[in-house]
């Protein structure tokens, strides 16, 4: 009996060592892996400075008194005023926008009695010019009417988001010329686009290795700044990573 509970465990043995050998796989090396690609990484930047043709004026009239015609008759006299003023600046008719009229009245207190004081009467104009020497011939002529205040003043440029675009492909196109020098001067053909970002991947434009990625980062970053108020400033800066070959 001993000599066959042995030759049992020892089959037993023999068999799970078997399978093991059998299952197990080698460990792969990552550095013979064929996926290594090498890639420069460069960036390019662009600005241009637009001057504003695009400019918003927000205007208030304000008038009070006693009499509600009186002041109706007022905002009509003014607003011709401003129509003609616009009309000999050969400023389209459709650039005014008149919004949020209120005409309300005005309450006082006489021996605890409410009585009635006068008619405040408020009307927002907004006017849209198309270059800065209209807004300023505007400025001198808002000088001759009565009643009117500027509320607010905004400077822009038309067609942004397209200029924004032109500017980015720009800054594109420079990290380009940039990363084929480089590549050149490396001994190196330039390859396709791995991918463009808004940030810095590495700190420098260096050749650098790594592994395939099916990752692709895109986008360019714009800014806009103020050089006075009748200038802005587009700008755009790409991080872009090349294969190189």
């Amino acid at each position: 009996m001993k000599l066959l509970a042995g030759f049992i465990a020892s089959c037993i043995t023999i068999v799970a060592v078997f399978y093991i050998k059998q299952q197990s796989h080698p460990t792969p090396n990552f550095e013979k892996s064929s996926n290594l690609v090498q890639y420069i990484e460069v960036s390019g930047y662009h600005s241009e400075i637009f001057s504003s043709d695009d400019i918003s004026w927000e205007l208030q009239l304000s008038l009070s008194g006693k009499e509600k015609n009186d002041l109706i008759q007022k905002k009509n006299a003014r607003i011709q005023e401003l129509t003609t003023l616009t009309s000999s600046l050969e400023i389209n008719k459709d650039s005014l926008l008149f919004e949020n009229y209120t005409l309300r009245k005005e309450w006082s207190w006489n021996n605890g009695k409410k009585v009635l004081a006068g008619y405040q009467l408020n009307q927002t104009i907004k006017v849209s010019l198309r270059s800065q020497e209209k807004s300023d011939l505007f400025s001198e002529g808002l000088t001759q009417i009565n009643d009117l205040e500027v509320l607010n003043i905004k400077y822009d440029i038309n067609n942004k988001d397209e200029k924004k675009n032109q500017i980015a492909a720009e800054a594109f196109n420079k990290a380009k010329r940039k990363a084929t020098v480089l590549a050149l001067a490396s001994g190196k053909k330039l390859g396709r686009v791995l991918s463009i970002s808004e940030t810095a991947q590495q700190n420098e434009s260096i050749v650098f290795s790594t592994y395939k990625s099916r990752g692709l980062l895109g986008g360019a970053m714009t800014a806009v700044g103020e050089n006075g108020p009748n200038k802005t400033t587009l700008e755009a800066t790409t991080f872009v990573r090349f294969s190189i070959k």
